[in-house]
């Protein structure tokens, strides 16, 4: 199961920063979500074919 993220300090972080720099944190965080999402659904595919 995926783990719960601390984001409080990074939404602090993004909020005090140029509207540029917030946009590259925030794809860059994007980023990561997509490739746990992408993982995650790969585990749950592995998973259901170890079942009988």
């Amino acid at each position: 199961m995926l783990k719960r993220r601390r984001t409080h300090q990074f939404k602090r972080n993004t909020r005090h920063t140029t509207p540029n720099r917030r946009r590259v944190m925030l794809k860059n965080a994007h980023k990561k979500v997509l490739l746990r999402r992408k993982l995650f659904a790969l585990l749950q595919m592995e998973e259901m074919a170890a079942q009988p």
